[in-house]
């Protein structure tokens, strides 16, 4: 899989947060994407995101869907902040841990999930710095007023979706150019997850 980024395209993001916004085409589209790097050997939040990762779907090669109930992004604009969150269930994260070693099971236990009003639990926070007006024409990419909602392959508006929310999982901390190398390379996995 060849993934080339337009350098004409908005960028913001943080290498050390590994949190983007940039474009990784997976076909010919140069859309615009919120990108987070997840590190398979990283944190125990980290480690639970990718335990989760397990419910993908294949598509395209190395291109993994996951549903609502398995994998969600909660996105949150606050200024010149913006905030991403993966939630799931908590049935899904006793699931995800059951074949897990017994110290990992008692580490993602001792987490203390972040639990929301609709019964989800936060498994992974990233923040960021960004420019929200210089993104205003990226149709589904942010909530709030002045975004637009975003559109269907067919150009009809999608409800209160967002576009969705991609996710690189590697072995190690890598910067996004390492990240997109590592797709060329295919020593990395592209995980989409819908947001709102």
């Amino acid at each position: 899989m060849i993934i080339r980024m337009s350098p004409s395209l908005p960028h913001f993001g943080d290498d050390s947060v590994r949190m983007w916004i940039t474009a990784v085409p997976l076909s010919e589209s140069d859309e615009v994407n919120i990108v987070l790097g997840v590190d398979t050997r990283g944190g125990a939040d980290e480690r639970l995101a990718c335990a989760l990762f397990n419910y993908g779907h294949e598509g395209e090669e190395g291109v993994f869907y996951l549903l609502p109930m398995d994998l969600w992004a909660r996105v949150e604009v606050t200024d010149d902040r913006l905030v991403v969150r993966l939630v799931t269930f908590p049935g899904r994260v006793t699931d995800a841990v059951r074949h897990h070693d017994e110290e990992f099971r008692r580490i993602v236990a001792g987490l203390g999930l972040e639990e929301l009003p609709d019964g989800r639990v936060v498994v992974l926070r990233r923040e960021i710095r960004i420019d929200p007006a210089a993104l205003a024409d990226q149709a589904g990419l942010l909530p709030g007023p002045g975004h637009r909602a975003a559109l269907s392959p067919e150009g009809e508006p999608c409800g209160d979706d967002l576009r969705p929310v991609l996710i690189l999982d590697h072995e190690g901390p890598a910067t996004l150019e390492q990240l997109v190398a590592a797709l060329d390379e295919e020593e990395a996995s592209v995980l989409v997850v819908g947001a709102d």
